[in-house]
């Protein structure tokens, strides 16, 4: 689906000539004569971006912007202004009115189609954030962010470093920011502790190769792809502007270095970069949360299963046994009923914790119940998953719980079921979800054996699962 553009020009044949060269790019285009008319086209059509003259009509240029963020439906839009000449107060007035960039008017078809590119860059990441954030909240794991505002880290980097130096005494004012300058040298060094936030690069006409493989290098790196990246231009030159652009730049101030606009721009990348964190680190919380248990911090069920799957498959493939232990507390209702729920946890997190320690660390376990564990175990014949299982259930029959504070040692024990799979030949992938749950059938049979025959001891399941 082409990508929309709105047109809010009040001359028929501005509107008529970047109609025109716009959908020769690819974009939709519609269209606006007013400021007011275009509010209105902007709600109606939702385009990916809006291209506006600065041209005042019954609303200013700065009316119009600010009506663009104070519209919910409208905010996250976009806005580039056109601007008749260079005036540098007019453009800051613009870009701190909220425009995403302000450009020369006629605008140069190729910096303008490479304005587009960067922008939707950015605009596709916010809408993976957002749906991130949605995600998150419907699974009940968003919250607040900290009141505590952390300064953003700000690299800036120079062919000479003087110049460096002289650009941050400059940007030292800029709130909640602590800027520094940086060797070109050490901006990829892992080395070199935190990450940047924000990285300001000087591309000079004369010799542009440099910074502009420094901006690829920066996007690519993954250190540094998901940092604000800003190129100053030493002077204002078309290819140089689009060159930097396509290589990664979030913006690029094409007139040389102004350390208002500098600084609004370090700004806006900041917020967007923290903003961007915040809602990764809540999706990665998400994630982790829809497959652990809360209480011991291990794998559930779930996660265990489709583990399984996967593990049984390998194994298929590299022609190997798989093993399945059942693990379950014996009179674990005892301990709830005698020492209370709490103590009843603290067994069931030592437990895990014992369990995890005198395990492979390919193995893996999972709690799938109340006090009901399993183990996978890759690459495992009858013998050692036998041998394992006794292993694990002495370690435990041998282990002082500390279940309460001041509270004697408590002894408890487990019974356990194991179930071998060995290897089938011309076993079609799909069936291994089938096999795999199969397997913790037959796992579960075995462990119910052991509670029936005494509990504290080892059942191996007779049958391979078919």
């Amino acid at each position: 689906m082409p990508r929309k553009v709105l047109i809010v020009e009040d001359i028929a044949t501005n509107r008529i000539v970047l109609n025109v060269k716009l959908s020769a790019a690819g974009y939709e285009v519609v269209q606006a004569t007013s400021a007011e008319a275009g509010l209105s086209v902007a709600i109606s059509e939702q385009p990916d971006i809006v291209l506006a003259s600065a041209r005042p009509d019954k609303m200013s240029p700065e009316q119009f912007l600010r009506a663009f963020n104070e519209n919910p439906k409208l905010a996250k839009l976009p806005v580039i202004m056109l601007m008749e000449g260079y005036n540098p107060a007019a453009r800051l007035k613009l870009l701190k009115a909220g425009a995403a960039d302000v450009m020369s008017h006629p605008p140069k078809i190729a910096a303008l189609l490479a304005r587009f590119r960067s922008i939707l860059r950015s605009h596709d990441s916010r809408e993976d954030a957002l749906l991130t954030e949605q995600m998150s909240q419907s699974l009940g794991f968003n919250e607040a962010p900290s009141g505590f505002i952390t300064p953003a880290r700000v690299s800036v980097t120079s062919s000479a470093p003087t110049r460096a130096k002289a650009w941050c005494a400059a940007l030292s004012k800029t709130p909640d920011c602590l800027i520094q300058p940086c060797e070109e040298s050490r901006l990829l060094d892992e080395r070199t502790g935190q990450s940047p936030d924000v990285l300001v690069i000087e591309v000079q006409a004369d010799a542009p190769e440099a910074g502009l493989c420094l901006l690829a290098d920066l996007r690519a790196h993954p250190r540094t792809r998901d940092a604000g990246l800003i190129a100053v231009l030493d002077r204002p030159v078309e290819t140089l502007y689009c060159d930097a652009m396509d290589r990664g730049a979030d913006d690029v101030l094409p007139h040389g270095f102004c350390p208002v606009e500098l600084g609004l721009r370090i700004k806006q990348l900041a917020t967007r970069k923290k903003r961007n964190d915040h809602r990764r680190a809540y999706m990665h919380e998400g994630l982790r949360a829809a497959v652990t248990d809360p209480l011991t911090g291990l794998y559930n069920r779930r996660f265990a299963s489709l583990k399984l799957a996967q593990t049984v498959a390998d194994c298929e493939s590299t022609g190997q046994s798989c093993a399945v232990m059942a693990i379950d507390v014996d009179h674990f209702k005892r301990v709830n009923d005698i020492l209370g729920h709490a103590a009843g946890d603290a067994a069931l997190v030592e437990l895990s914790a014992l369990l995890q320690h005198n395990l492979r660390p390919e193995d893996l376990l999972a709690r799938i119940g109340g006090e009901e564990f399993l183990v996978v175990m890759p690459g495992t014949h009858h013998s050692r998953a036998q041998e394992a299982a006794n292993r694990l259930r002495e370690l435990v029959d041998a282990h002082p719980f500390r279940l309460a504070t001041n509270a004697p040692l408590q002894h408890i024990t487990i019974s356990i079921g194991v179930a071998v799979q060995e290897p089938r030949p011309h076993m079609q992938r799909a069936e291994t979800a089938d096999l795999a749950e199969a397997l913790i059938i037959r796992a579960d049979t075995a462990l119910y054996r052991s509670k029936r025959h005494g509990r504290n001891q080892v059942t191996m399941s007779t049958r391979t699962a078919a």
